[in-house]
């Protein structure tokens, strides 16, 4: 203590301020640099938790959505009128097209005896096929449930390949049992699935089932040729146990260190998808993480280093300048005052200046961009409707008006269709407006499925959805509402114990190109009369402007 008292007691005031500033820089060096690199490995492992549960997010998205669009469409299949009429050179005639349009590998009808009646690829014909699959599982819970499911792996009988088969049971007139349609799903497919879900993630990911066995990674690893592939998935396609259990136990954190098959170590996470049947498992090598650790430890090392010598040259020189940094900060402040939320202080003006303006403007730019998004996040919720996840009626006022504006200009055909729940407060008063609420959304997610890529879904208010058609002529509009009220017609509500069979109602209007509607709000007015005239005429029909009712 008396030497470094000494120091600043002999000497000039620039020879002190030097010396002040190598001890200080010493001494920061030795107690920021360890503290650093902590903060560094603790945020390095938070950012990598962040990112994995981000990916496991949008996975576990991308494969409920799928899992949930397989099951819908065998649902559909099940409930065609051929289907439950036995109709099978129509039925199988229907499912090849289905099947070439879709992910399924097959799609199969099984009798109410068990029996397999005909599939995509053998003929049908009035006699089964000699293949029984009574002791399936998915069989007996379409049997004695009457409900459709999502089968574990199972070795085909025609091809003894592993697949997934997703089913649904054939129902006669008064709801009884008739059969079972499933579609078939390689797990070659889940490969292909998992590697479009995978964007800009450095790590691996496959699936496992609660019995610890590969759903995914079957393209790289299948050498099996279809022989004895029940053994193999026992064995070669069964994850280590270490790896089960961890994965079965993620819950307790969001990342794990272990092992992976190949010995090398990892950071892993979990989660459930599936209804809890499958586990969606995510691996990122240690090293990937660490790595940066170290390159930001030699650089901090590196730079501790120069800026000590830089700031006994530079340091008289910062001082003088020390406005112009505060300066920057003012104007930026000022122009985000007037409406330019994208405004961000470059690096060319600050970086002439200290660490501590450094860091305070990526603060600043750090901060504008968070005001810039939370304001984009509430424009967005200003045109959503946060229950069905539609447009909302303002959003159909503002681009809507645009859209049709175009078409005016352009001379397109543009077509409205106006829909309305029938006898919804009937709903609201027996269920609950809780249940009412998820009738809207099952509605908005049929109508999504069922509408083409340029039209328009919108929730108008209440339990009315506007659809707005542009370039699409009346009579294809027509054709549209017709599938709407069919589709709704053949997917009620079911949650639970709750089984709601509901109807809707269908107005439709087109813009004619003249002036008795040079607006779209007459366009959806008109929509909106016709849709008053099918509720009149006895609701679940489609009613076009100027014309008969439909249905």
């Amino acid at each position: 203590m008396k030497v470094i008292k000494s120091l600043f007691q002999t000497g000039t005031i620039r020879q002190q301020l030097h010396t002040g500033v190598i001890l200080v820089t010493i001494v920061l060096s030795a107690m920021i640099l360890l503290p650093t690199i902590l903060i560094e490995y603790y945020q390095s492992m938070k950012k990598q938790a962040e990112d994995t549960a981000f990916f496991l997010n949008g996975q576990h998205y991308f494969f409920e959505s799928w899992l949930n669009e397989r099951s819908s469409d065998i649902h559909l299949l099940a409930n065609m009128d051929f289907v439950k009429a036995y109709n099978y050179d129509k039925a199988q005639s229907f499912f090849i097209e289905f099947r070439d349009r879709s992910d399924f590998a097959d799609i199969i009808f099984v009798n109410k005896e068990g029996f397999v009646q005909f599939d995509t690829v053998k003929r049908a014909t009035n006699e089964p096929l000699n293949i029984d699959v009574n002791d399936r599982e998915y069989f007996q819970i379409a049997k004695q449930q009457v409900q459709g499911n999502i089968t574990d792996v199972l070795i085909s009988k025609v091809t003894n390949q592993p697949i997934l088969a997703f089913a649904s049971p054939i129902t006669d007139d008064s709801g009884n049992f008739n059969g079972v349609v499933f579609g078939t799903v390689n797990l070659q497919k889940i490969d292909e699935l998992m590697q479009e879900s995978r964007v800009s993630y450095d790590g691996n990911s496959y699936i496992i089932n609660q019995n610890g066995i590969l759903l995914s990674e079957f393209l790289s690893n299948s050498t099996s040729q279809g022989l004895n592939v029940a053994n193999m998935f026992l064995t070669k396609y069964t994850v280590d146990e270490h790896i089960f259990d961890i994965a079965t136990n993620s819950e307790k954190k969001p990342l794990s260190l272990y092992k992976d098959s190949k010995g090398k170590w990892v950071l892993g996470a979990s989660q459930v998808i599936n209804r809890n049947n499958w586990i969606l498992i995510s691996e990122i090598p240690v090293n990937n993480v660490l790595l940066p650790l170290l390159h930001t430890f030699f650089i901090s090392i590196i730079c501790i280093l120069l800026s000590g010598f830089i700031t006994v040259r530079l340091m008289l020189m910062y001082a003088r300048k020390i406005e112009e940094p505060i300066q920057h900060m003012i104007d930026g402040v000022r122009i985000i005052e007037q409406g330019n939320y994208d405004y961000q202080i470059t690096e060319e003006k600050i970086n002439p200046f200290t660490k501590e303006f450094r860091e305070l403007t990526d603060a600043f730019n750090h901060m504008t961009s968070q005001v810039k998004g939370n304001i984009e996040l509430l424009e967005d919720l200003s045109v959503t409707c946060q229950l069905t996840k539609l447009y909302n009626r303002r959003y159909l006022m503002i681009n809507g008006e645009q859209i049709f504006q175009e078409c005016q200009e352009s001379g397109s055909s543009f077509s409205c269709i106006a829909i309305d729940i029938d006898y919804f407060k009937k709903i609201n008063d027996t269920y609950g407006h809780l249940v009412g609420d998820e009738v809207l959304k099952h509605l908005a997610s049929l109508l999504m499925i069922s509408v083409r890529e340029r039209d328009i879904v919108t929730r108008y208010g209440g339990e009315e959805f506007i659809i707005l058609c542009p370039n699409s002529r009346l009579s294809e509009t027509e054709q549209l509402a017709d599938r709407l009220l069919l589709t709704i017609h053949q997917n009620r509500y079911e949650k639970n114990d709750i089984v709601i069979p509901f109807t809707i109602s269908l107005g439709v209007a087109e813009y004619k190109g003249n002036k008795d509607t040079p607006t779209l709000s007459q366009v959806i007015d008109q929509a909106d009369k016709a849709l008053y005239i099918a509720k009149e005429n006895g609701r679940n029909q489609v009613y076009i402007e100027g014309k008969t009712l439909l249905r």
